[in-house]
């Protein structure tokens, strides 16, 4: 069982110099970091600090979607360990997540974020809804596997197609992604002795100014639920979309640029129809 470590940087000099012992101390047989036209020379110190990382390197800005995709299209290992830059991992780590997949249908095994719960949703008029799971010592299922850190099993990445790039530059790639793995019957659980130590400093807002950010992140989000809604809950989302335009007609901005998007979710319903084994409401229950 090969294993590879993912990390995407950008700008994480920082973050490199104090996360990356750790990670080279998990002992994973291939360690890929991905340097997104950093500009801070992150990729130069990791060639001299940390030789046995593997470097690629993107010309241009590339975000977080294409950027984790490219590194694990290079990836050898069967299994892939996705960290944000800014992520510190406990040294325990892969023997308590590891186990899990001796079950062909896990597909993911999302970590213990500084003791954040597993993720639950509901669908409440046509609205896709997170609630926080129980903090407990227990195993969960959950919705989906963070994309700042998460086990995934490379076989199955590559059969959904990884992370979905109509959702660059970024936001809910990590959700969209568990929702097509869960709908095809595949599993997804959270693992409390998981542990990492997550010290967030968004790159989106670095990069973005706040009102673009914020139409990025409900674009995105309206794109998860355009792709992934069973027909009736589609339906259910439309007319509550319509009441809640009405009601704050400045969300017409993000609604519009989810739209200019909708030849590619038509086509995407269209060839996902055939894979699907589990309803919204089959997976619904799975979770909760």
């Amino acid at each position: 069982m090969a294993v590879t470590v993912v990390i995407p940087v950008w700008n994480g000099l920082e973050h490199v110099k104090a996360n990356f012992p750790a990670v080279l101390a998990l002992g994973a047989n291939e360690i890929i970091a991905i340097d997104d036209a950093s500009a801070d020379g992150v990729g130069d110190h990791i060639k001299k600090a940390f030789p046995q990382v593997k470097i690629l390197t993107n010309v241009v800005n590339l975000r977080f979607p294409k950027s984790v995709n490219k590194a694990v299209k290079a990836a050898s290992g069967d299994f892939i360990i996705l960290l944000n830059q800014d992520v510190l991992p406990d040294k325990h780590l892969l023997k308590n997540v590891f186990p899990h997949f001796s079950d062909s249908r896990v597909f993911a095994v999302t970590f213990n974020e500084q003791h954040q719960s597993w993720a639950k949703v509901e669908i409440n008029n046509g609205r896709l809804e997170h609630i926080n799971g129980e903090l407990d010592n227990q195993i969960h299922h959950s919705f989906w596997a963070s994309g700042a850190g998460s086990a995934f099993r490379k076989s199955v990445w590559r059969e959904l197609g990884g992370f979905d790039e109509i959702l660059t530059p970024g936001y809910s790639e990590d959700l969209d992604l568990g929702y097509r793995a869960r709908k095809r019957g595949y599993d997804i659980l959270w693992e409390p002795r998981a542990i990492i130590y997550h010290t967030p400093e968004s790159a989106y807002r670095l990069a973005l100014p706040e009102r673009t950010l914020r139409y990025i992140k409900e674009r995105n989000f309206l794109l998860v639920q355009w792709k992934n809604f069973d027909l009736s809950n589609l339906l259910n989302h439309a007319i509550s979309l319509i009441t809640y335009i009405l009601k704050h007609p400045g969300f017409i901005v993000p609604v519009f640029m989810a739209a200019f998007h909708l030849p590619r979710v038509f086509l995407f319903r269209l060839k996902e129809k055939r894979f699907i084994k589990l309803s919204d409401s089959e997976v619904m229950k799975a979770i909760n």
